[in-house]
């Protein structure tokens, strides 16, 4: 065979390679959704052990008070004592609070003097208040005292409070209501 000619079918054979149909490349790594799935079962698990945690408070440190657990998650105790005959804090409504952060051994972390007196105004304003003060403001009236026993997703979270609170820490508050 001729050189010219080894050339001009090389050539030929290396078009038709060109022209056939691209294939698609197999990935490299298959993504399985197992972080998504794994940080879940963990979220379960600190939420049962918290809640085992919170339960046992109740059992032991302050039976005397009657608990209920909120949809949202947290457990809570009123004190009606001083509370006059109003509604319940609604959204849009302004509301002066203080309150007092302790542990599960009642270990102060944040007192109400630190907090002071705090203008809230329910569900519309932009103020750095955990999730559970939040939810638990709207269970109460007037002049009315609350107990929350808050989980750590509802309170500090993963992050705590650095120098104050550990991380994933369930809280106790002690929320007075002045209006």
């Amino acid at each position: 065979m001729k050189p010219s000619n080894l050339i001009l079918s090389l050539m030929i054979s290396a078009s038709f390679l060109a022209c056939a149909q691209p294939e698609p490349r197999k990935p490299v790594q298959k993504r399985s959704g197992s972080f998504m799935e794994d940080s879940a079962q963990r979220n379960k698990a600190l939420y049962a052990k918290e809640e085992t945690e919170i339960l046992n408070f109740i059992k032991t440190q302050d039976s005397l008070r009657s608990y209920r657990q909120s949809e949202s998650g947290f457990w809570y105790a009123i004190d009606p004592q001083g509370a006059n005959t109003s509604a319940t804090a609604k959204t849009g409504d302004t509301v002066i609070f203080s309150y007092t952060v302790y542990d599960l051994m009642l270990n102060e972390l944040i007192s109400a003097k630190e907090n002071g007196w705090i203008e809230y105004q329910v569900d519309q304003s932009h103020q750095e208040l955990i999730s559970g003060v939040r939810e638990g403001l709207k269970l109460t009236k007037s002049r009315e005292s609350i107990r929350l026993l808050i989980p750590s997703v509802m309170a500090y979270g993963y992050r705590g409070v650095p120098g104050v609170i550990q991380s994933n820490t369930p809280v106790l508050v002690d929320l007075e209501r002045q209006n």
